[in-house]
């Protein structure tokens, strides 16, 4: 019987650069074996066959790999020695650190002309100022919309002209320190008010509170400041002001009104997060009961939607399919419902694709009220998501009730009751509001038409319990038709 030393020096080791490549993806680690390749970056032809080695290992799934039989893949006469073994995985480390950096660098011509433009003005290289200085701004100026960044890397052009320039020296030229000190005030002012706008969305949802200064005396400055002449900031200035001052419902229209106008041309990154943060306000104002902001957060989301902009990577994230399938149908909204479904269907992540589809249709179907298709697609379906799982299951519900198959009812909620019970984990307002949907349909089953005291009495429960009843609004429809 082996021993509990033997049993450990048998599980496969798993350090700190294997980790590190499991993260990249084919191409990467495609390009990285020509960096290590290259004498320029990697001079160890040791590290590069360590790489080849562990990425064989990462290729076959292997979860990690034995230290002594890659040791003698390296070095077959010599015995292992972990101390080595130790120092060419640090040493592989760096030189995949530096890859990394090499890749950021390579992804951003921007960079590349301002590094070039740095080098020529530290080197004194006077032939190549014009042209460097020249490269660097219309690499800047060539994208539509004025980021953040291109405040940035306009001030870093700035700085180095005025480097190149010599002013210090130059008594009789005008220096650039005007632009200098603009694009340096653009960019602290974006980056304030984002942090600001982060600090209080945080503050709503955490309870977190931060310290950031200068903000108020900068919003107060910008008051007066003609920001419409900078739509980065503009945007940005009246996302915190929808934060800050909810009540004023403008703040809301003027970012949303900007965000139809530049959320299609911004950095996409930037666009979801405004987005998000515009229809985060509308759910606010929803749990609040104002209704019209169900169709601003359709409207929203239809906007981005044709911008392509919640299509990260190709991809339409799950939660976002199904938040907005639930606005259109509660909008009445159900042939774009079911077209939506049908049309980003290919969008949503393998994994999650089938089970998202078939629960979203499931819900325009019920809406729709064909209720023989709900139980074609929902009837033999169990998910492993008890998000999915709950919803469903009320949606069977409704449905058995609304095809007045009472036995099948019956039967059925009673096995949803033991489903609630038996997931301790749920949390007891979720459950609770499950239990009295099933407790108020059980009761609808077992009322008489027409009896007003009785139905009256139910309305007056049900209405009570409305925030912690699941579908509600449906009991108090069936409700009103008795």
């Amino acid at each position: 019987m082996p021993s509990k030393k033997d049993t450990l020096r048998q599980e496969p080791y798993n350090n700190k650069v294997y980790q590190v490549l499991q993260h990249l993806d084919n191409t990467e680690h495609k390009r990285l074996l020509k960096y290590l390749y290259s004498p320029y970056f990697n001079q160890s032809q040791t590290l590069t066959k360590l790489y080849e080695i562990l990425f064989r290992n990462i290729e076959k799934g292997k979860p990690g790999f034995d230290r002594e039989v890659v040791w003698q893949k390296l070095f077959p006469d010599e015995p292992f020695d972990d101390v080595n073994f130790r120092k060419y995985c640090s040493d592989l480390l760096k030189q995949v650190e530096g890859f990394m950096a090499q890749e950021i660098i390579a992804r951003d011509e921007t960079k590349q002309s301002i590094n070039t433009l740095e080098f020529v003005v530290q080197r004194k290289i006077e032939v190549l100022y014009n042209s460097a200085f020249r490269q660097a701004r219309e690499m800047v100026e060539k994208k539509p919309y004025r980021s953040l960044d291109y405040y940035f890397n306009t001030y870093l052009i700035e700085r180095l002209n005025y480097a190149m320039m010599d002013f210090d020296v130059k008594v009789n030229m005008r220096a650039n320190i005007e632009e200098i000190s603009y694009n340096l005030d653009v960019f602290y002012w974006i980056e304030k008010v984002k942090l600001y706008s982060t600090a209080l969305s945080h503050r709503k949802t955490g309870n977190y509170e931060y310290d950031i200064h200068f903000v108020h005396e900068i919003v107060h400055y910008l008051q007066n400041f003609p920001i419409d002449d900078i739509p980065e900031l503009t945007v940005y200035y009246y996302t915190f002001l929808t934060l800050f001052d909810e009540e004023n419902v403008e703040n809301y229209y003027k970012l949303k009104a900007l965000l139809d106008t530049y959320g299609g041309v911004m950095p996409q990154k930037e666009a979801v997060e405004l987005y998000d943060s515009a229809l985060h306000y509308c759910t606010g104002k929803l749990n609040k009961g104002i209704r019209p902001f169900l169709q601003e957060y359709f409207n929203l989301f239809e906007n981005a939607i044709k911008k392509g902009i919640f299509l990260e990577k190709g991809e339409l994230a799950p939660w976002r399919f199904n938040n907005i399938i639930g606005v259109a149908v509660r909008l009445g909204k159900l042939d774009w419902a079911e077209s939506f479904v049908d049309t980003y269907k290919d969008y949503l992540p393998v994994d999650t694709r089938e089970n998202t589809y078939t629960f979203n249709l499931a819900r325009v179907y019920l809406y729709q009220k064909k209720y023989d298709k709900v139980l074609d697609l929902l009837r033999d379906i169990e998910y492993e998501d008890i998000g999915y799982n709950l919803i469903s299951k009320a949606i069977l519900t409704i449905t058995y009730y609304e095809l007045d198959e009472h036995d099948a009812l019956d039967s059925f909620t009673e096995s949803f009751r033991v489903f609630l019970n038996r997931h301790k984990n749920l949390p007891q307002q979720r459950r609770r509001s499950y239990l009295n949907l099933l407790k108020y349909v059980r009761r609808l089953t077992r009322l008489a038409p027409g009896d007003k005291d009785a139905i009256g009495k139910l309305r007056d429960e049900i209405t009570r319990d409305k925030a912690v009843t699941v579908n509600h609004e449906w009991l108090l429809e069936k409700l009103a038709e008795l």
